[in-house]
C-alpha cells in the first residue's frame, strides 16, 4: 500500500510517497506517474520490474531515500527495522530487541530531503572518514530535533543506541555513527529543552564538532570492536574518556550486569596501549 508522508511542519518540503519492501511490487505500481517514468529510465529497467529494482536499493538497510531531480521516494523495510541486535562484545554474545522503529527511520529519511545552505553543510564534511557521514549526521540531527519539538526527546536515546550498536557489529557502520553530535543534546534536561526551541539552522550551527576528533574515535572503535590487529597510535586521553561516555549508555543497556567489569578492564587497557600514560 502506498502511503504519503507529510514532511516536517515549518520546513519547505513536499509530501513524499513511502513504500515498504513487503508491499513491492504492488506499491511501486501505485507511485505517481512522474516517478513511474523517471525511475525505470534511470536504471534502464522495464517498468514491470521496478519493484525488484526498488527492493535492491535497500541493500539491508531499514530505510533509504531515492531522489531524482525534484522527485523523491522513501523505501522502508519494516522486517529489517524489527530485527533484534545480536552483538559479540568482550567474547560474549548479547541479544537485545530492536531499538529501531519506523518512526525514527522516517524522521531520519526526511532529513535527507532538506534544502540547506552550503554554509550549514560544510562543517559536517571532512576528508578523514566516510564521505556520507555529514549527510547522515544532519539527517539524524533532524530526527532528534523533530522528536524534541514533539516532546518525545526520550526516543532520541533509541537513535543513539541504534548508531552505537551498528558500530559494534561485524561490519561497523561509521557512516551513520552520529553519536558525537546527538549525545550533547541528551546529556542534560536543559540542553533538551533548548533543542526544542531552536530553528533547525540553529541546531546545525550549535552541533558542529571538531572533525579531527573523528579519526581518533575510529581508531578506538577498531581497537575495541575490531580483530585486534595492528598498532596502537596515540589518542589524547580526553578523547578516550569521551569515547567511553558516548558508548557507555548503549553498552550498559546491552550488557547489563556484565558492563562494569568490562568497562574497567577495557578502559585501563585502552589508556595504556594508546600511550596516554606517557
Amino acid at each position: 500500500m502506498l502511503t504519503t508522508l507529510l514532511l516536517a511542519a515549518g520546513l519547505a518540503m513536499p509530501s513524499v510517497p513511502v513504500c515498504d519492501r513487503a508491499e513491492l511490487p504492488a506499491c511501486a505500481g501505485s507511485l505517481p506517474p512522474s516517478l513511474l517514468q523517471i525511475l525505470p529510465a534511470h536504471w534502464g529497467r522495464d517498468p514491470h520490474t521496478l519493484g525488484h529494482a526498488l527492493s535492491r536499493q535497500l541493500a539491508g538497510q531499514g530505510a533509504v531515500t531515492l531522489t531524482q531531480g525534484d522527485q523523491a521516494l522513501i523505501l522502508t523495510d519494516r522486517r529489517r527495522i524489527a530485527q533484534p541486535h545480536i552483538l559479540l562484545v568482550g567474547y560474549q554474545v548479547y541479544e537485545l530487541p530492536s531499538v529501531h522503529s519506523l518512526e525514527l527511520a522516517l524522521l531520519h529519511e526526511q532529513g535527507h530531503l532538506l534544502t540547506l545552505a552550503e554554509t550549514l553543510r560544510t562543517p559536517y564534511r571532512f576528508p578523514y572518514g566516510p564521505a556520507l557521514w555529514g549527510e547522515e549526521a544532519i539527517a539524524d540531527l533532524h530526527a532528534l530535533w523533530q522528536l524534541a519539538r514533539r516532546g518525545e526527546l526520550d526516543q532520541g536515546w533509541s537513535l543513539v543506541h541504534l548508531r552505537n550498536f551498528n558500530l559494534m557489529g561485524s561490519a561497523p557502520d561509521w557512516a551513520h555513527w552520529s553519536t558525537p553530535v546527538l549525545l550533547p543534546w541528551l546529556e542534560t534536561p536543559e540542553r533538551g529543552a533548548q533543542l526544542a526551541g531552536l530553528s533547525f539552522d540553529q541546531v546545525l550551527v550549535q552541533s558542529v564538532i571538531a572533525t579531527p576528533d573523528l579519526p581518533h574515535f575510529r581508531t578506538l572503535g577498531r581497537r575495541q570492536f575490531g580483530p585486534g590487529r595492528g598498532g596502537y597510535p596515540y589518542v589524547p586521553a580526553p578523547l578516550v574518556t569521551r569515547w567511553w561516555q558516548m558508548l557507555e549508555p548503549s553498552l550498559a543497556l546491552l550488557m547489563g550486569v556484565d558492563y562494569p567489569d568490562y568497562r574497567d578492564r577495557q578502559y585501563r587497557l585502552m589508556m595504556a596501549k594508546s600511550a596516554n600514560l606517557r
